[in-house]
Parts: C-alpha cells; sequence; structure tokens
C-alpha cells in the first residue's frame, strides 16, 4: 500500500473562477493580499503582516472580474451551494449565517467539542468571505452573496491536511450533493495541492475529482504556490477535467491589461505572463 501523501493548503484566487462557472463572474481574478505571503510559519494570518501598501479589496475584484456591471450584477449566486474543503469556518461579522452550513469535519480537531467545525487557521473563513461574505457596514459583498455554503473542514491550525482525508471529503461531497434540493452543491473549492502523484488513471485524488466532475460538480483547484521552482500544476490541479486556477498580480488597478501571473504561482509550461 502507497504511503499516505500529506496535501498543502495554497492560496485563496481559485473562487473567482469557481463562481465563474455558474455565471456569477467574468475572468478570474487576482490573489488576495496576502496570499503566499502573509502567512505565520505556525498556520493562521496576522494583519501586522499584511502589505503596507493598499491591498487588492473585495471592490476591487468584483470590478476586475466585472461583477458588478452588465448582467452580471444582478447574479448572485442563489439556488447554488458551494462545497468548501478546508480549514473549516468561523462565524465572524460579515458572514451571513444563513448562508454557511457545517458538513463533517474530518481534520484531526474534529474530537474537540471546543474546536469541531471551527477555523483555527483563517484561509476557509477567508475564503467563505469572498464566496458570501455581505458586510453592509463595511461595504464587503462576495463574488456570490446568496449562494449556499458547505464547510467541509480537513485542515487544523497548522493548515494541512493528508490526502486520504481529502478523498473522503470529495467522496461526502459527491455523495450528499443534492441533500439540499434548493441549494445543490454545483460547485468544490479545493486550496489544496499535493506534489505526489501517480498516473492520472491510477492516481486515487485525481480519480476522486473526476467522480465529482461525472457528479456533475465544477471542481476548481488552486494550481500552487511553487511557481520559482516547478513548471508543472500540483496534483489534483494537473487533471484535465478540473479548474486550475493561479494567482495573478493586479498591480494595484482594476484593468487586466497590465496584470501578470505572480512569481509565485503555479503554471503549466505551456502558460505564459499576462
Amino acid at each position: 500500500m502507497e504511503k499516505p501523501r500529506a496535501v498543502r493548503r495554497w492560496g485563496a484566487a481559485a473562487v473567482a473562477a469557481a463562481l465563474g462557472a455558474f455565471g456569477v463572474t467574468g475572468p478570474a481574478a487576482a490573489a488576495l493580499p496576502g496570499d503566499g505571503a502573509a502567512r505565520k510559519g505556525g498556520g493562521g494570518f496576522l494583519a501586522d503582516e499584511w502589505p503596507a501598501t493598499a491591498g487588492t479589496t473585495m471592490k476591487t475584484v468584483r470590478s476586475i472580474v466585472r461583477a458588478d456591471s452588465g448582467s452580471a450584477a444582478s447574479l448572485t449566486g442563489q439556488g447554488i451551494g458551494i462545497a468548501l474543503v478546508d480549514t473549516g469556518i468561523a462565524p465572524v461579522t460579515g458572514l451571513p449565517a444563513g448562508q454557511v452550513v457545517n458538513g463533517p469535519d474530518l481534520s484531526f480537531e474534529s474530537q474537540s467539542g471546543q474546536l469541531r467545525y471551527l477555523d483555527t487557521f483563517g484561509h476557509g473563513t477567508h475564503m467563505a468571505g469572498i464566496m458570501v461574505g455581505n458586510d453592509g457596514a463595511g461595504g464587503t459583498v462576495g463574488l456570490a452573496p446568496k449562494a449556499k455554503v458547505t464547510s467541509v473542514k480537513v485542515g487544523t491550525a497548522t493548515g494541512a491536511a493528508d490526502v486520504t482525508q481529502m478523498i473522503a471529503a470529495i467522496d461526502w461531497v459527491v455523495q450528499n450533493r443534492n441533500y439540499d434540493p434548493q441549494n445543490p452543491i454545483r460547485v468544490l473549492n479545493l486550496s489544496y495541492g499535493t506534489a505526489g502523484m501517480s498516473a492520472q488513471n491510477v492516481d486515487p485524488l485525481m480519480f476522486a475529482v473526476e467522480q465529482a466532475w461525472q457528479a456533475g460538480i465544477v471542481v476548481v483547484i488552486a494550481a500552487g504556490n511553487d511557481g520559482g521552482t516547478t513548471t508543472t500544476l500540483t496534483n489534483p490541479a494537473m487533471d484535465p477535467f478540473v479548474v486550475a486556477v493561479g494567482a495573478s498580480t493586479t498591480k494595484q488597478t482594476t484593468t487586466t491589461g497590465d496584470d501578470e501571473l505572480a512569481g509565485f504561482t503555479n503554471a503549466s509550461a505551456a502558460a505564459g505572463p499576462g
């Protein structure tokens, strides 16, 4: 039996393409500030680690992907379920409780009554905010504020998880995709990846995401944050049946003509800048 592989949590850019898959946005968006740079060594985020310059806000992201103009401005994601396989979600201001539900907690924190389902790293909550955030006071609105997010927790305070946990999470999503008939799960977001892989036709992780695709779920996976050391996507982002999304730098503008791939983002050998 093959030794279980560790998977690493990657950046947040994947969600823009996930929401675009069901008509919420236009082109895929850029990475958010601090992605790949503001992580603490032991996991989580600190406000004082974020760049000193103004970051890319959700309002800016909505403008970049044209979610606030034309016919897209009336699309809210209502009636669509999104499975967020990540580090859980913390109940914070700006995340409407009615738009978030908990699936199983498959993490090693699941045995703690105080930590079960809760985000002790920060990334899952961050992702949920991009998806369905709706903070009237701060003006932050997610890309699909009326969608329903099902949180499947796999990562702990370190952010990491094992491939076996990922496969179990994907399988649960597939089996329960129609549990809520008013918000069937149509998008699965994975901000995880591993460098370990077998051939596509025998790799268990790629097989799992293909089962989700065959079940009618758009699977969106972060490309990885090792762009400076590799010219390939991580597993399972390299699977041809998923949407692999890297990160770009916006140059702090809302136009896309000056955008470039972020230096840390993974890309296939065929991808170029811009």
